[in-house]
């Protein structure tokens, strides 16, 4: 449901995010895929996985993954705090462009990190989503930089990304989307998980396979 809504009302960087804090809670997780249009591919490449290892306030710490259908992983680990400027890079966006404090609305001012001038957006507007099996409202900003527009949607109560874009020309060039989670109801499936089962499934035939050879081969010997 990404919309291309060009708005691009800036506001410093205030003390007006230390009064709220991430909506989440140690143990959540929630994991993306991501779309590298410019690679031909309008299906995710990749997946990233975040892990909020402690939560206190505006203290947040992840694990962060990103592995790809080949099981080839990256892992980092970082602490973040909400009400500062920290930031560092993931695979398509910045940190902060995937979790910002929970429970804001219209009109509040977002840090988005270094990666969009190190200043604060403002969010355009509110509307209700489906995002892995449950009705979400989200709340959503919108902005153009250097020729690029962007847009994000955040989940209202919880402040983690749904889903976001990079569009250059009336096509989106980069997408990241929510494809599991554990933090609202609905389907908590994760990618991850079935590229683990198939695994298992095509090792396990391997396995059996292997057994009936040996059964045939000691027939034959007889």
């Amino acid at each position: 449901m990404i919309l291309l809504l060009i708005s691009t009302p800036l506001v410093a960087i205030g003390s007006a995010l230390a009064n709220f804090s991430f909506g989440g809670k140690s143990g959540d997780w929630i994991e993306y895929g991501l779309q590298l249009y410019p690679f031909g591919s309008s299906e995710p490449v990749e997946w990233e996985r975040t892990e909020f290892l402690s939560v206190a306030g505006t203290m947040v710490t992840v694990r962060v993954t990103v592995y790809t259908a080949t099981l080839i992983e990256t892992n980092e680990t970082s602490t973040v705090d909400l009400a500062s400027q920290d930031d560092f890079l993931m695979r398509l966006f910045r940190i902060r462009v995937y979790f910002i404090p929970g429970g804001l609305g219209i009109n509040d001012s977002v840090y988005l990190g270094d990666e969009f001038g190190a200043r604060n957006y403002t969010i355009v507007g509110e509307t209700t989503g489906s995002y892995v099996g449950a009705e979400r409202r989200v709340i959503y900003a919108n902005f153009s930089q250097q020729g690029r527009n962007y847009v994000f949607y955040w989940d209202k109560q919880t402040g983690v990304l749904t889903e976001g874009a990079m569009i250059v020309g009336g096509g989106a060039l980069n997408a990241v989307f929510v494809t599991g989670t554990n933090m609202w109801g609905g389907a908590e499936y994760s990618l991850f998980i079935w590229i683990i089962i198939i695994i298992a499934i095509v090792l396990g035939v391997l396995t059996s396979r292997k057994n009936i050879m040996k059964k045939l081969h000691r027939k034959r010997d007889a």
